[in-house]
């Protein structure tokens, strides 16, 4: 679910890779050495023939003017009301919200974007928005206020993707075209809401009207820097100058960004050694050695609002049981993974919220990895030998979901549970994962914020949804959704009691055992030190190309 001037978050899911929103996992031990070498000379073709296709200026210029990024995993969805994961790279690019939330430790919490000023009543409950003037989107249609009300309002009927930041909102006005008024039930942080990475995009009303049919054919109309160019499912995606952007530019603004879909980790690590490519989304740990000898290279670990979980499948037999659910936290190994497998790019975490968030609790009552109290309480659920079986699904490209599945895998045959991995892509296994008839037991998901507050890990994941979108635990508890809807409207008014609210939440969830939640996420980030103008900002998991530059 979540999400801007950006580091590039690679180890954990998206951050292992992101799962979900958020990341995925490894290729498959049984490659055959002819299928690997096919996959390679495909991958080098295609990038060749991206090459010529792409850039038509001498190669100097193009180094120069031409910024690439390897992506683990291509764009599911193009409406900004709808996107909700990896299309965030697209977004902060060619889309804009009213405000820019800055990086923790900034003089000002936040950076005007397409609205100059705002203020908010005494009681929290009316927000007043000045907008920019002047300003139009990629298709010539004027930005003004009847435009920003007409996004808000599409994204809360659409009732897709973030939809839910704006469920406070009681009425949208626009008294003149560069006023926009903005009136909620309860006080509630809309400048927090207004600059999230997922859901506060404004688009073109004329784009609006075609639909999500149309956006998805790889078209947008947003009013950032960078326009679509070119879509190649699968492959890439080019984005290419905003002439008439209001921020203006300079000659050493990137003219061109190509985001490449590449799958295997290896094969983004040689093209950031080759510098076919300025950054990757996948870095893994046993790389980080010797890229950091490359001085060519920036490598490190960075902080981030990114932690990793295990969802587990209440509603699917045999983890519909909750002692044996209580079972399989327990043979978790939180000190080997973090420390062993994410190579101390992360911690072990303690609930679903992770320690850099406010909301987090550190004095959660959470499992630890306990071999005999797992048997004790598999023993105790009644489930039979015969059926202590589970699936386990993550994305393939990720090593750290990978290693991390088997370690399970092997601790949980000790305690006499038979583990079937299912490794695949992030869109398949999702779109399984959403289905309870096709749903595995397990389920890895890397999340972060759409904007700072800890609600966004209890909705998003875990409140109740007639249709699972990221409830893949299927999840369903009234007393805890009463508790997360509470602290909402509490989060403007008694931010204290709203805290202890979420609290009570993630206590319930970690009793409940719908998830292993074990790693706090540092990101791992690797790019082309000759990349100037880099904000490290875990409000958004994106890089913001029009603010960089190579030296």
């Amino acid at each position: 679910m979540r999400l801007a001037s950006i580091l590039l978050m690679s180890s954990l899911a998206p951050r292992g890779v992101l799962s979900g929103r958020r990341w995925a996992g490894p290729v498959t031990f049984g490659e055959v050495f002819a299928m690997k070498m096919l996959k390679k000379l495909i991958l080098g073709v295609s990038l060749l023939c991206a090459a010529v296709a792409v850039v038509a200026a001498p190669a100097a210029q193009a180094k120069s003017n031409t910024v690439t990024y390897a992506m683990y995993g291509d764009i599911k969805e193009w409406d900004p009301s709808a996107a909700f994961s990896l299309e965030v790279m697209m977004l902060v690019n060619v889309y804009e919200p009213l405000l820019w939330y800055n990086p923790p430790g900034s003089a000002e919490p936040f950076t005007p974007a397409l609205a100059t000023s705002w203020s908010t009543s005494d009681d929290g409950k009316v927000w007043t928005f000045k907008l920019r003037k002047g300003v139009t989107f990629h298709d010539g249609e004027p930005f003004n206020a009847a435009a920003a009300k007409a996004s808000i309002e599409r994204t809360m009927k659409m009732k897709k993707g973030a939809w839910y930041i704006w469920a406070s909102v009681d009425a949208i006005e626009a008294p003149d075209e560069e006023t926009l008024v903005i009136k909620t039930k309860t006080a509630q942080p809309i400048d927090l809401i207004a600059s999230s990475q997922y859901g506060a995009y404004m688009v073109s009303p004329k784009a609006a009207e075609k639909g999500g049919e149309w956006f998805n054919q790889g078209n947008a109309a947003g009013t950032g820097p960078y326009s679509v160019r070119q879509w190649k499912k699968g492959q890439q995606v080019v984005l290419e100058k905003n002439a008439d952007y209001w921020g203006g530019w300079t000659d050493k603004n990137f003219d061109r960004v190509i985001l490449k879909v590449v799958l295997e980790n290896a094969t983004q690590v040689q093209m950031l050694k080759s510098g076919e490519a300025d950054f990757i989304s996948l870095v893994p740990a046993d790389s980080m050695a010797s890229l950091a000898k490359n001085e060519k290279l920036t490598v490190g670990l960075i902080p981030s609002w990114k932690n990793s979980q295990f969802l587990i499948n209440v509603q699917k037999a045999p983890t519909n049981n909750k002692k044996f659910r209580q079972a399989l936290a327990h043979l978790w190994d939180y000190e080997g993974v973090t420390k062993n497998v994410y190579a101390g790019a992360a911690v072990p975490a303690r609930g679903v919220i992770p320690a850099t968030m406010w909301g987090h609790n550190s004095n959660l009552k959470a499992p630890s990895f306990d071999l005999e109290k797992a048997k004790q309480l598999i023993a105790e659920s009644g489930v039979k030998q015969a059926d202590r079986k589970v699936t386990m699904a993550y994305i393939g490209t990720s090593e750290e979901y990978k290693n991390s599945a088997l370690l399970f895998q092997q601790n949980a045959k000790k305690a006499g549970v038979t583990v079937e991995l299912l490794p695949g892509p992030w869109g398949t296994i999702w779109d399984k994962a959403k289905n309870l008839s096709t749903a595995p037991n397990l389920q890895s998901m890397t999340w972060w914020p759409t904007y700072p507050t800890p609600s966004d890990w209890l909705i998003g994941l875990f409140r109740t949804e007639k249709k699972a979108l990221f409830n893949l635990s299927h999840y369903a508890n009234p007393d805890f959704d009463k508790l997360v809807n509470a602290a909402v409207d509490l989060e403007g008014s008694d931010r204290d009691e709203a805290i202890r609210k979420y609290h009570q939440a993630q206590q319930m969830l970690i009793d409940d055992a719908a998830a292993i939640f074990y790693a706090d996420i540092k990101v791992r980030v690797a790019r082309q030190a000759s990349i100037g103008g880099l904000e490290i900002n875990p409000a958004y998991a994106a890089v913001f190309f029009h603010r960089i530059h190579r030296k």
